[in-house]
């Protein structure tokens, strides 16, 4: 496992681990290691940027969205939390900020197997959050290990099936009619281990038009053998989300929590349901040799009513597979220590795509009927060089090819099929110093290149794909310092990357909900970040986060406007999080802060959205009696009651740039572990 930068123990994570209660014993930092860059590896000495959260260290969650285990990660900026029908949308170091739904330019793994579909986009609705358990957060261009869409990776880690048999149920209730109960079970025989989890989610939201349910179910079997493991995990959900649209800013100065008028008359809202089948084989080679097998399949179906007529309502069934593997070999050539792993990945994605009028919320006229197709493979090879005993090498290369094609069977307004083959070459190479048993320093360069979507890549002019979108290319550089001890670990980063044609999205008058895309010439992004975890007692915990983003626009034009010299929308220029701690026999209690600079809600960078900042508080008690173990919780968002907004979409035409969010809310549950 590898990580790298920013350790955020203290992070609000999404569950408490189940088969593992917590403990009164002190807490000391064992020595992290990483998986992130597929090999498990020492985080003190990759040279790379990594965080690592820990979901067990925090308990009271609501488990509406990622946002609590990425909330202290630096240079991760996460919007969308409580408008369910857009999804997160996180970024790190700026990728993924250009989505009006869902995640772009970053790479999601779940238990080793893609989230990310071929195309590079990823829906985070398929993720049971109260089954994750620790998330690797790789910040900064991926591509030689990851391929396509990885300026970022999130490696998630979730709950095995147990040694030791369980079962709890955990009910929840809240202020905005949020509702949640989950039942999970699990244990092992012999060398099968199985655990079943049911969650189910409902909310009113906090504007008008945001009622949202949520249902998933998850089953995982283990099988474990002299030779390896073999993990089968199924996942199946079926969700329903209104959407109330983005408002002006006068509509925000009348009544903040009315959704758009539009959004309304036409019943803007979605549903989704979806199935999904992963199975991985992690074997022992020759001697210190490992490998691993992977390969999932799926099936997707999704709708929806967008706040316009003319194409208003999208359906497609969605078909998706994948496959891949790797193998890791040690050897010892001239004098040093190398650690080469070499990999593949094939995946396929099938879209059966159609849209039709928006009648006021009720189905029109077919208006485009077409098959969406996206095929990537991709091969790797990396080699860790022990060079001395303090001066450690990594160096790797990559090439992938993505094919994008439209069979469009729409023909009243013509043939607009046609495809397109993105292939390129990736390279990264860093190199680390161990200063003394506990700091390390390391420089690293890489190369990372993201293809559009095939949601990204539709024709504002109509059916068939706008030809003229290019993938983007992105040349990293960054240093870094980081330092573990037993009770302490801080990690810096200091980063610079050139962009050649970042995609950007915008909206069309009268069409707000969706967006279309264009490259931005050139950009430049730089940065600064600093996180800190510290053991400051035996019950009491200091997390830290500090993130600076100087991201500007060096050619751009739109039309007649020049945005030279402006700063990437959507992202703040500063982030700063907080966190408090404490722990001890059987009570706990977090206060953490997070704060965001202000940031613009356009390219022209003439509306400016102020910054913000907001407390949480969460509290529980651990009793245990007649063999099982209660826990009373009480969850406090926004304590203090500020006003903000929890999204902003941007370059949106029609002004409607603003979601706010809600103020102070209170929400308390009960978790009964047997």
């Amino acid at each position: 496992m590898v990580t790298a930068a920013g350790v955020l123990l203290g992070a609000n994570a999404g569950a408490l681990n189940a088969a593992q209660p917590r403990t009164d014993e002190t807490l000391e930092m064992a020595p992290l290691v990483i998986v992130s860059p597929r090999t498990s590896t020492r985080w003190l000495s990759t040279p790379a940027a990594v965080s690592v959260v820990e979901a067990n260290q925090s308990g009271a969650e609501k488990n509406l969205a990622l946002q609590g285990l990425l909330a202290s990660v630096p240079g991760v900026f996460s919007q969308n939390q409580y408008n369910l029908a857009q999804g997160l949308r996180p970024s790190i170091r700026g990728y993924g900020s250009r989505g009006n739904f869902g995640v772009r330019g970053v790479r999601v793994l779940v238990d080793g197997v893609p989230l990310t579909m071929p195309d590079g986009q990823t829906e985070l609705d398929g993720l049971d959050l109260g089954l994750v358990e620790r998330m690797e957060v790789l910040r900064g261009p991926s591509s030689v290990l990851y391929g396509n869409a990885a300026g970022g990776v999130l490696n998630i880690e979730t709950r095995q099936p147990p040694a030791t048999p369980y079962s709890f149920f955990d009910l929840s209730v809240g202020e905005l009619g949020y509702q949640r109960a989950r039942v999970e079970t699990g244990g092992t025989a012999g060398d099968i281990g199985a655990l079943l989890a049911f969650n189910s989610t409902q909310s009113e939201g906090y504007r008008d038009h945001a009622k949202a349910e949520t249902n998933s179910l998850t089953g995982k079997l283990s099988w474990f053998s002299d030779y390896g493991r073999l993990g089968i995990n199924f996942n199946a959900i079926d969700n329903r989300a209104e959407d109330p649209g983005g408002l002006r800013a006068s509509e925000v100065a009348d009544d903040r929590g009315q959704a758009a008028p539009n959004n309304l008359r036409y019943d803007a809202d979605e549903w989704i349901r979806q199935q999904r089948l992963s199975a991985v084989w992690d074997g022992y080679g020759a001697g210190d040799d490992e490998y691993q097998l992977r390969s999932y399949v799926g099936q997707r179906q999704f709708g929806n009513s967008l706040s316009f007529t003319n194409g208003g309502q999208t359906t497609f069934d969605r078909l998706f597979a994948g496959m891949g593997g790797q193998y890791s070999h040690r050897e010892e050539l001239l004098g040093m220590s190398h650690k080469f792993t070499g990999g593949f990945d094939l995946e396929v994605q099938r879209d059966d795509r159609r849209r039709y009028d928006n009648l006021l919320g009720e189905r029109g006229d077919e208006t485009l009927k077409q098959d969406e197709n996206a095929d990537s493979s991709g091969v790797f090879i990396e080699d860790q060089i022990d060079l001395t005993d303090a001066w450690q090498a990594t160096l790797g290369v990559r090439y992938d090819r993505v094919r994008l094609s439209v069979d469009d069977r729409f023909l009243s307004d013509g043939d607009n099929s046609g495809s397109r083959n993105l292939e390129d070459w990736n390279y990264s190479a860093g190199l680390s110093y161990r200063l003394d048993p506990h700091q390390s320093l390391y420089a690293k360069v890489g190369t990372s290149f993201e293809t559009p979507t095939i949601s990204e890549l539709a024709n504002p002019n109509g059916g068939g794909f706008n030809s003229s979108l290019e993938p983007v290319h992105t040349l990293n550089r960054e240093i870094g310092l980081k330092g573990e001890w037993s009770t302490l670990r801080y990690d810096v980063a200091l980063f610079s990357m050139k962009l050649d044609d970042e995609l950007v999205g915008y909206s069309l008058p009268g069409e707000s909900g969706r967006n279309y895309y264009r490259n931005a010439g050139k950009s430049r992004r730089d940065g600064l970040e600093m996180s800190l975890s510290w053991q400051m007692a035996d019950a009491w915990r200091l997390t830290g986060a500090y993130a600076y983003s100087r991201f500007k626009f060096d050619d751009y034009q739109v039309d007649d406007n020049d945005y030279h010299g402006n700063s990437l929308a959507g992202i703040p220029r500063q982030t700063l999080f907080t966190e408090v701690a404490y722990e001890h026999e059987g009570n706990y209690a977090r206060l953490n802060m997070s704060a965001y600079d202000a940031m613009y809600a356009n390219d022209a960078n003439d509306v400016e959205v102020s910054g913000y900042a907001l407390t949480n508080l969460r509290i529980g008690k651990l009793i245990k009696a007649g063999g099982q173990t209660w826990e009373p919780y009480l969850g406090v968002d926004n304590l203090f009651d500020r006003e903000y907004y929890d999204n902003v979409r941007i370059n949106d035409a029609n002004s409607r740039y603003y979601e706010p969010g809600p103020g102070r809310t209170v929400y308390t549950g009960l978790r009964v572990t047997f």
